[in-house]
């Protein structure tokens, strides 16, 4: 039910991209543009495994960042009636003429379909997107990790977190010796790697919902969960 309307959403944002796969106004060069579509194409293979794939709607967008792209648009394995065209959003830059994609997300599931139509409102049109390559937090779920907390347990544990109002952690935690942990790149934002259970680490910051900024010899290294945390030393 929740990844059939999250998928809803997102089909009814890229409902405004032309239905044909004619190449939209764009201020990207017309080579760039034909890279990038090719890029994301590659992409879009091996995210569905699949040795060819139909697309509708493409569409690529020149970012605020230079020399990137976003390529915007929907695919299927088959084009069959029975497999759904699902939303996909996939960032390219250039290095030189060379295209390398930075960021794809495609809709095969709730979680994804949820960044797909985020990354839409951000990317889907020229000058979208952050103007510098700094690393934002997000306000979308992030996908899972295998074998590290899924993003529903995170979500629990923060709200629990929030209601409780936990007074702050003395310098150092641990993370539980039964599970890993991961390391984000801001308080729900993308996740960098994931810390090995029992892991020593210093806190350096706090952000609401029980996020903390831990690193090591006073040296960020990113955010973890208290989810994922040994009762901290007091």
């Amino acid at each position: 039910m929740h990844v059939a309307l999250a998928l809803s959403v997102a089909l009814l944002a890229l409902a405004a991209c032309r239905e044909d796969d004619t190449a939209a106004q764009s201020s990207a060069p017309e080579g760039r543009q034909q890279a990038a579509r090719a890029a994301a194409e590659t992409a879009i293979k091996g995210r569905l495994r699949a040795q060819a794939v139909t697309l509708r709607g493409v569409q690529v967008f020149a970012q605020a960042l230079p020399d990137t792209v976003a390529v915007c648009g929907r695919s299927s394995a088959t084009g069959a009636a029975s497999d759904p065209f699902l939303p996909y959003v996939a960032v390219v830059t250039f290095e030189g003429e060379a295209p390398r994609v930075s960021n794809f997300v495609l809709g095969a599931s709730g979680p994804e379909a949820s960044r797909v139509f985020v990354e839409m409102v951000d990317r889907c049109f020229d000058g979208g997107g952050p103007a510098t390559a700094r690393v934002m937090a997000r306000s979308f779920p992030p996908l899972p990790v295998p074998g590290a907390p899924t993003a529903e347990a995170e979500r629990g544990a923060e709200v629990a977190a929030a209601l409780a109002q936990p007074s702050r952690p003395a310098n150092t935690v641990m993370v539980s010796s039964r599970t890993a942990a991961n390391l984000r790149s801001a308080a729900r934002g993308e996740v960098i790697r994931t810390l090995p259970a029992s892991s020593t680490l210093e806190v350096i910051g706090e952000a609401p919902g029980g996020w903390y900024q831990v690193g090591e010899r006073g040296n960020a290294m990113g955010w973890v969960h208290a989810s994922v945390l040994e009762t901290p030393a007091r």
